[in-house]
């Protein structure tokens, strides 16, 4: 979800430019700049993965004259290149949306807290979380981790969104908001959710090398 009016204004919007900003720096300052560098492959996936979130963010629906919704892909993002080149490559996928004119340059910095730095951060916790926390199983990892993270992450990011909207909007109170946005919730979620786990899915078992996130080693090897 992002915004595409021009409704946020005031001190909400510079607070978001502040954080944005930080967890960019964050990224780019413990992002793998040497494999990125070194690894052909990984240049080519990083480079794929950003064109095609780029295009997917390009089919978005509008829900509102404010809102739209679209795939976040974080979780997916996250899980292949962690989330120092997740949050980039979200960030690029934005400045590309924002270049094509379906979101507001005003609001950069507040589509890049809602659409990459919330849902990243929320896949990187629970992603982390899944894998050190539950048992070596394949299908425990993909349904807890890919599966319900990827909603858990788009459920992460509609919230946010609200908040948002809720603080820096003079135009919008609780109810209305309630009433326009949260229903929406339930709707995107199982989509986020089966996109994420069956690209994950596949990902993990046929191309494991590809998912840097993954330890195809620990899950399915013989002990």
């Amino acid at each position: 979800m992002n915004f595409s009016s021009t409704e946020i204004e005031g001190l909400w919007v510079w607070v978001a430019n502040v954080a944005a900003l930080i967890g960019l720096f964050q990224a780019v300052r413990y992002a793998q700049w040497k494999k990125l560098l070194a690894d052909t492959l990984f240049q080519h996936l990083f480079l794929g993965a950003t064109v095609f979130v780029t295009l997917l963010w390009q089919l978005k629906a509008d829900i509102t004259p404010l809102v739209s919704l679209h795939f976040l892909m974080s979780m997916t993002l996250t899980v292949m290149f962690r989330w120092p080149f997740a949050l980039m490559a979200s960030v690029l996928a934005l400045i590309g949306l924002t270049w094509t004119g379906k979101a507001p340059v005003e609001l950069l910095g507040v589509n890049i807290m809602t659409s990459a730095v919330v849902p990243v951060a929320a896949s990187h916790f629970i992603y982390r979380w899944a894998d050190k926390r539950l048992p070596d199983n394949f299908f425990v990892i993909l349904f807890v981790g890919c599966f319900f993270g990827s909603a858990l992450t788009a459920l992460a990011s509609g919230l946010s969104l609200m908040a948002v909207l809720w603080l820096g909007s003079t135009s919008y109170d609780f109810a209305r908001i309630s009433g326009e946005y949260f229903l929406f919730l339930p709707v995107i979620l199982p989509p986020e959710a089966v996109v994420n786990g069956m690209l994950l899915s596949s990902l993990m078992v046929f191309k494991p090398d590809w998912v840097q996130g993954f330890d195809y080693k620990r899950y399915f090897d013989d002990k």
